[in-house]
């Protein structure tokens, strides 16, 4: 039997990356549903899932490397290969924040952070689009996509500022479920550190189109407020 050829291999790699890209997805949809239940299971099947990200990214990266090693590529591919590399890390930074996500699912039950959870839902689908569209851009290379999609991550601080308001006027009127409000901020602030993984990952499709890292013009979101309580990751383990 013949071994695959470079370009098979290449094709190969993208098809993975693509597939990493899905199960990511769903990790942060599944971890963002999980907040309205309990779920221990899932909670298990999640983080299983999460492992086999870090297999899979492990995966990629060899392969490249692998291509690299075996002959020197031509500049255009060597390009490609290391953004491809850098795709999959930002894909298991991803799945990593998804994973932190989950893990107050137990947390949040109470009724009254109906809406602030609403909003957190909001973030996720916000992160969710381009993600789908940057990993379509790399495959297409496609940079009017790419600058889409690095619009719509962006724009997940202001949904971030709006849930991080909503729960801060929680624990200010109702102390009893404080705690609670407190770590479904984790969870929002996880998300929007999901997005800043999306517009990094954003910079790399355009270095392989381009090579140029940087050449995308970033669209400037309001302001947020960073404090302690954003900043503290002790507080979900």
């Amino acid at each position: 039997m013949s071994q695959p050829t470079r370009d098979e291999r290449y094709r190969q790699l993208q098809s993975e990356l693509l597939s990493l890209g899905s199960i990511v997805e769903e990790l942060l949809i599944g971890a963002v549903d999980l907040l309205k239940q309990t779920s221990l299971d899932s909670l298990e099947r999640l983080s299983e899932e999460t492992r086999q990200v870090h297999k899979k990214r492990l995966a990629i990266e060899m392969g490249c490397l692998s291509l690299i090693a075996g002959r020197r590529p031509r500049e255009e591919e060597l390009r490609q290969l290391v953004a491809m590399v850098e795709i999959a890390a930002e894909l298991e930074h991803i799945a990593d924040h998804a994973s932190r996500v989950a893990r107050v699912n137990y947390l949040v039950a109470d009724q009254q952070l109906r809406r602030p959870l609403a909003s957190v839902q909001r973030l996720a689908s916000k992160v969710q689009s381009p993600l789908n569209q940057v990993l379509e851009a790399f495959v297409q290379r496609d940079l009017a996509l790419i600058q889409r999609a690095l619009f719509e991550s962006q724009e997940v601080n202001a949904l971030y500022g709006q849930a991080y308001e909503e729960l801060l006027e929680v624990m200010k009127s109702k102390p009893r479920i404080a705690n609670q409000a407190i770590y479904l901020s984790r969870a929002a602030y996880n998300l929007k550190r999901a997005a800043e993984r999306v517009a990094g990952m954003c910079d790399w499709v355009s270095y392989a189109i381009t090579g140029t890292m940087g050449a995308l013009n970033p669209v400037q979101g309001r302001a947020i407020p960073e404090t302690e309580l954003a900043h503290d990751e002790s507080m979900i383990g």
